[in-house]
């Protein structure tokens, strides 16, 4: 901490005095300089000196509050000393006043712009907070004074990535590498920067130099693993992940990511699957710690407050699917409240905000302080959104914040978190024989646990392709991890049963070349030529709902089967061919068109799959005659029919809390 030492207030203590003070300081005699700065403050109270030194020291001994105290009354009595303002300024960031912090960080480098850390510290502060664009000039400026300050070129790349200009996070990369080219840790965020860009061979290159540079770095490990799967190679990526949690088997972030991706994976072990979740679930229990103060919400109430939490309030699938549920949820019986884990928001935030009668952030925030942060909110129910996926916070279930705590919508399997009272399902996804496969006890609605919110975009349906092409269209716009070497198989075997078919494939990898001609050569391993094969990348929102008036069927891979993509088809009148299999996730298709009333599009095996999408192939008519119709009958069915919906989903909540058992 920089202290100014040449301050001279009209009542000084004796210079002796002050140079054993500084001297006890100086040498890390803290326990002699405190006796000395607490008698010197008390004896000459507007000399800044000691102040200054007595708020240093208890800066050094975590006692911020205390040393907020002393660093105020430097500033008061020297308000143009710029270090003084710089202190004041770390100590409301430490104690979590963002604004203050900004505030004076300001005030010292108006005082001194050449301030060292001073433009560094503001930006962090300001990224923090969510001013991106003048975190943005305060790292530049830091820049100008320091051009090859590691922590500076490295956080403005972070904060430029946060800002979705990934080129330009990649150009500070490299930069930063140009000074510093052997620190891993800025190969690793490169490769997260290039596989948002959609690099992925680049993005593991760069994950693999990291390993290279310090092996025994887990999270390298783990971003080799996320390079991996969205190549394509789910097998490796497991590895990858294990690796990491190898490394460090207490990193709850990896274990998650590594719980999903199982999920990619066609031979995945059940029972080792269940045992992994069980202990991910132990390890967020020994890690949650004890609140200080028990639930003490109303016992008694006229409506339930129930909390969403996660990180998707936003153009994300699982905000796709409650939007239109949160538009019928009854407010005198439920009172919404929101937790936020993320800060990016965007149109689907701003429509949805109004539902909630409070919207508390928990971004950045950590676990011990956001659990504190969801208990102050008096919940009865608290419903996680996320399960295993990106973003989640399943470690703060652990703490117990409310009296019911279940898991819902944004995954597919269980969380393994004992605290977790329930898992919400329906019949078709779930069954009773399914059950061994979770720690939560299942509570089922009466249809379906998904509900679609139909798109806003004005979109007819057109009519059926085939009429006018030589032949039948099939479709997918699934994650390209989805396609395993088992469903390119099927998919090809079909193909090749219908030489006039073509498939469309639209998948964000295939915005790279290479991922392009590897899924031709894929498919060109099984017979298939280019020509029956339209490979395209993601557009905007509209034009990709568009792009179904090109397809007349769309094929669902497994054992990960489409969700949000499902749902979007058959309101654009397309109907999906869909595999059952033995898993609740392997269900998800089978669920949605069980009640969407198109029992007949869901096969039991691979070559009823085989057998039913030459069937409907050779069917045009028929095929043609419900593509006219579909949009009607699934907006009534409960696929979409959220008014229904928000009623079970009502009374499924207000049976989790008569059922409960007390805290």
């Amino acid at each position: 901490m920089a202290i100014n030492l040449f301050s001279k207030p009209a009542a000084l203590p004796s210079a002796g005095a002050i140079q054993q003070l500084i001297a006890h300081y100086q040498h890390g005699n803290l326990s002699e300089a405190k006796c000395e700065a607490e008698a010197l403050t008390g004896k000459f109270p507007s000399h800044p000196l000691a102040w200054a030194i007595l708020g240093a020291i208890h800066r050094a001994t975590s006692k911020n509050a205390e040393a907020l105290v002393c660093l105020k009354k430097v500033v008061e009595l020297t308000p143009s000393d710029a270090n003084g303002q710089f202190n004041l300024a770390n100590t409301y960031r430490d104690l979590g006043y963002a604004t203050d912090a900004i505030d004076h960080y300001r005030r010292a480098l108006k005082l001194k712009p050449d301030l060292q850390n001073g433009f560094f510290h503001l930006g962090n502060l300001q990224h923090d907070v969510g001013l991106l664009q003048a975190a943005e000039k305060s790292f530049r400026q830091a820049l100008k004074l320091t051009p090859t300050h590691l922590e500076t070129l490295s956080n403005l790349a972070h904060l430029l990535q946060d800002m979705g200009r990934l080129h330009d996070a990649i150009a500070i990369y490299d930069e930063a590498l140009q000074y510093h080219p052997h620190h891993a840790l800025l190969h690793y965020n490169r490769s997260d920067a290039l596989r948002e860009l959609g690099l992925f061979s680049e993005a593991e290159q760069a994950a693999r130099t990291a390993i290279q540079i310090a092996p025994e770095m887990a999270e390298a490990h783990a971003r080799l693993a996320e390079a991996l799967l969205e190549l394509g190679d789910v097998h490796r990526a497991v590895a990858a992940y294990e690796a990491a949690l190898g490394l460090a088997p207490n990193n709850i972030v990896v274990h998650s990511s590594l719980l999903f991706t199982l999920n990619y994976a066609p031979s995945s072990d059940r029972q080792r699957s269940l045992e992994l979740a069980r202990s991910y679930g132990e390890k967020t229990k020994a890690i949650a710690t004890k609140l200080k103060c028990r639930w003490s919400g109303e016992a008694f109430p006229q409506r339930l407050r129930v909390g969403l939490l996660s990180a998707d309030l936003r153009n994300h699938p699982v905000g796709h699917f409650l939007e239109g549920i949160l538009r019928h949820i009854d407010p005198r019986k439920i009172e919404l409240v929101a937790v936020n884990t993320q800060t990016f928001e965007d149109e689907l935030t701003q429509r949805i905000r109004p539902y909630f009668h409070e919207w508390q952030s928990i971004a950045g925030v950590q676990d011990v302080e956001a659990a504190g942060l969801v208990q102050e909110l008096k919940l009865h129910v608290l419903l996680d959104l996320s399960g295993h996926t990106a973003g989640n916070r399943l470690s703060l279930f652990a703490h117990r914040l409310a009296p019911i705590q279940a898991t819902w919508l944004g995954y597919f399997a269980t969380t393994g978190v004992e605290e977790m009272d329930y898992l919400i399902a329906d019949p078709i996804t779930l069954p009773k024989e399914l059950e061994g496969d979770f720690l939560e006890p299942i509570w089922r609605l009466p249809d379906t646990r998904l509900c679609f919110t139909a798109p806003r975009e004005s979109i007819e349906v057109n009519s059926l392709p085939a009429l006018s092409n030589a032949g039948i269209t099939f479709g997918s716009f699934n994650n390209l991890v989805k396609l395993n070497d088992e469903v390119i198989a099927l998919w090809s075997r079909i193909l090749r049963s219908l030489p006039t078919s073509r498939l469309l494939v639209m998948a964000k990898q295939l915005r790279s070349p290479e991922m392009k001609s590897n899924l031709l050569a894929r498919f060109a391993s099984h017979g298939i030529l280019p020509a029956q094969l339209i490979l395209e990348a993601p557009v905007p929102r509209k034009e990709y709902l568009a792009t179904y008036h090109r397809v007349d069927v769309c094929l669902d891979p497994f054992p990960f089967p489409g969700g949000t993509t499902t749902a979007e088809a058959l309101w654009m009148g397309v109907p999906v061919l869909t595999l059952q299999g033995q898993r609740f996730l392997e269900r998800q298709g089978a669920g949605l068109l069980h009640n969407a009333g198109l029992v007949d599009w869901v096969a039991t095996n691979i070559d009823d799959y085989h057998a039913r999408a030459i069937s409907v192939a050779n069917d045009i008519s028929t095929l043609a005659h419900l593509r006219l119709e579909l949009r009607e009958r699934v907006l009534a069915s409960p696929v979409f029919n959220a008014v229904k919906f928000a009623e079970n989903l009502t009374t499924a909540l207000w049976g989790m809390w008569e059922h409960r058992k007390p805290l």
